[in-house]
């Protein structure tokens, strides 16, 4: 090791579920912007907080991702990047493959 340079020890952490796109929507009726981290690919028929299903003025998106985790030090944790510049293939296990685990 380099004197000098502090190297920082990552903890281990175990994917639950893989990296999933977050769904958003802003609601035509009750105006709410909601971002929507479900493990399902169903379809959203309608507005979660108001139960609104014209969606022809209603927002939908997706954009960013989520992750569910359990990190060694900080136990279970779900990760939300809800930029438009992320997606799912942005996240841990595809960057960090020698220190994410599945066992």
């Amino acid at each position: 090791m380099c004197k000098g340079i502090l190297m920082i020890e990552r903890p281990k952490v175990i994917n639950l579920i893989e990296a999933r796109t977050i769904r958003k929507v802003h609601c035509g009726e009750c105006n709410w912007e909601q971002e929507i981290a479900a493990i399902t690919e169903a379809e959203i028929k309608c507005c979660p907080w108001c139960g609104w299903s014209d969606l022809e003025i209603t927002t939908l998106k997706a954009e960013g991702g989520f992750q569910e985790i359990e990190c060694q030090k900080h136990g279970r944790v779900t990760v939300l990047l809800p930029s438009s510049n992320i997606n799912p293939l942005d996240f841990m296990n595809n960057y960090f493959v020698h220190s994410v685990s599945n066992t």
